[in-house]
């Protein structure tokens, strides 16, 4: 690889590793052509294209499991119609999300600040949400025949807003303006909760339109009309791959026949052969580089050489077994996008001078530590030092009693024999060595032993007579894992981890 004047290894990796973050963690509007959701898309576009552009009112559900794409959707749909139609004077884009504004004080704030009514709202007192909403509403009516602005609301997590403990009154009010058609108004809730219209009072059901846009993972009904395959859960794994970590060619400051040089590439295989013109054409949105105050003059420092080698090092990824077999293992463990993202976030981050390219061995230890993480060795890890001792000394007791329970009392015997005989170890009062324990217990990683034999019921066994100090326990966790748990504890003390690895007496 070279790389000519003053564009040195390490420019061009800091560049490459800038976009790529830009592009993984920022990018929530760019909608991928090869996506199978091109339906449900056209879908949601004209819905909000005739709200906007012939004031009609229109509301709708939009359901799916998270990470599949449903805000990058709509936001993509905003991108398309702003770029055709005069949003910012025909229109008003209110988003709202229900883990915030599920307080219709709160909501109501939001949207006036939204719909930049502070000034006229100052310090008006309103009887009810719906004389605010209809003041707002008032507010934004214009000329001879009082026409409204067209307004769109998008509701995120919108099961959050139907919780049976509160009135539904934003959703009543939002949905029977679109209902009554009191003014243009669009409003797409956005949830993963498929039986979000058991939530619904009546009344919000009776003014809501019922029309449900469904997004399922890996599912391309166009394929299926068609007659086609649809593409397996990996294939489409492999091209989110592909997609996040390319740099388009068109980046590159030097002026170049792109296609002559992927032509001329015979040793590695060009990763435009499945998509020969989205490298290209796939920038940044203008929308992310002004949200995040990017200067795209900068990457103009990129070589097109240096580019060409990437991409080319992205798609030979796919040829190493291991990372196959790490994706299939991956995409039938999850359909959240976000996950993955995150995980080639993480890889991204490592590049630099020494490891300019991604390391196929790290890429495999990030997925498999994401998706099938040891929990009990992590819930092991994140104990006091206090409780790992008790924890410690159980399995010590249960070695020496071939396994039979133990009871607080006889563990408190030994953790009290290990402190004392360890000068640098804090004496602790008994109380709050009974409360770690209790905090075992409801993390359950020690558990009750119940009597087989009792004539009463589960919930009133002779064990639950018992006194606590002596009711029998017994370690719910392997000793695998508490082996792995001590052997890379984080700033364990040196007479833990020997008396941990000490033979029992």
């Amino acid at each position: 690889m070279v790389v000519s004047g003053e564009n040195t290894v390490s420019v061009q990796i800091k560049l490459i590793r800038k976009y790529l973050k830009l592009k993984i963690m920022e990018d929530n509007v760019t909608f991928r052509s090869n996506s199978s959701h091109h339906q449900e898309r056209a879908h949601v576009y004209d819905l909000i294209k005739r709200s906007i552009a012939n004031g009609e009112s229109h509301s709708a559900l939009m359901i799916g499991p998270r990470g599949c794409g449903k805000t990058t959707l709509v936001n993509s749909v905003l991108s398309q119609i702003s770029k055709e139609v005069d949003v910012e004077n025909d229109a008003i884009i209110v988003k709202l999300n229900g883990l915030i504004h599920h307080d219709d004080k709160v909501a109501l704030k939001s949207i006036t600040a939204q719909m930049k009514l502070e000034n006229v709202v100052g310090d008006r007192v309103f009887g009810t949400f719906a004389e605010n909403l209809s003041f707002l509403l008032s507010c934004l009516q214009s000329g001879a025949d009082r026409q409204c602005r067209s307004m769109v609301f998008i509701l995120e997590e919108f099961d959050m807003f139907c919780h049976s403990g509160r009135t539904q009154t934003l959703l009543y009010n939002l949905f029977d303006i679109t209902h009554s058609k009191q003014a243009p108004m669009c409003v797409l809730g956005i949830t993963n909760r498929i039986d979000v219209m058991e939530l619904l009072e009546k009344r919000v059901k009776s003014r809501f339109s019922h029309r449900h846009i469904y997004l399922f993972p890996y599912e391309d009904l166009e394929a299926e009309a068609r007659g086609n395959k649809p593409k397996s859960p990996l294939e489409c794994c492999k091209q989110i791959l592909v997609f996040l970590l390319s740099v388009p060619i068109s980046l590159a400051g030097d002026k170049v026949d792109v296609v002559k040089k992927k032509t001329g590439r015979s040793k590695k295989k060009s990763i435009s052969n499945e998509q020969p013109s989205e490298l290209e054409e796939d920038l940044l949105p203008d929308e992310v580089v002004k949200r995040c105050n990017i200067n795209m003059e900068q990457f103009k420092a990129l070589d097109s050489d240096f580019l060409n080698d990437w991409n080319s090092h992205v798609q030979s990824l796919l040829d190493d077994e291991r990372v196959v077999d790490s994706l299939e293992k991956m995409c039938y463990y999850t359909v959240n996008e976000q996950i993955f993202r995150n995980i080639l976030f993480q890889i991204v981050s490592k590049l630099g001078t020494n490891k300019p390219y991604i390391d196929a061995t790290d890429l495999v230890s990030i997925i498999d530590k994401t998706v099938t993480p040891e929990h009990r060795v992590m819930l092991l890890q994140s104990l006091s030092i206090l409780e790992l001792s008790l924890v410690i000394a159980m399995k010590h007791g249960m070695e020496i009693f071939d396994g039979q329970p133990m009871n607080f009392e006889m563990i408190l015997h030994r953790y009290t024999k290990f402190a004392n005989a360890n000068s640098s170890t804090q004496t602790v009062p008994r109380p709050v060595i009974l409360k770690a324990f209790e905090h075992l217990q409801a993390l359950e990683i020690v558990l009750p032993v119940k009597s087989t034999d009792s004539i009463y019921n589960a919930a009133d066994t002779t064990a639950s007579r018992v006194q606590k100090e002596y009711k029998l326990y017994t370690l719910a966790v392997p000793i695998e894992d508490i082996n792995e748990a001590v052997k890379n504890f984080k700033a364990l003390p040196t007479e833990i981890s020997h008396w941990y690895n000490n033979s029992v007496d």
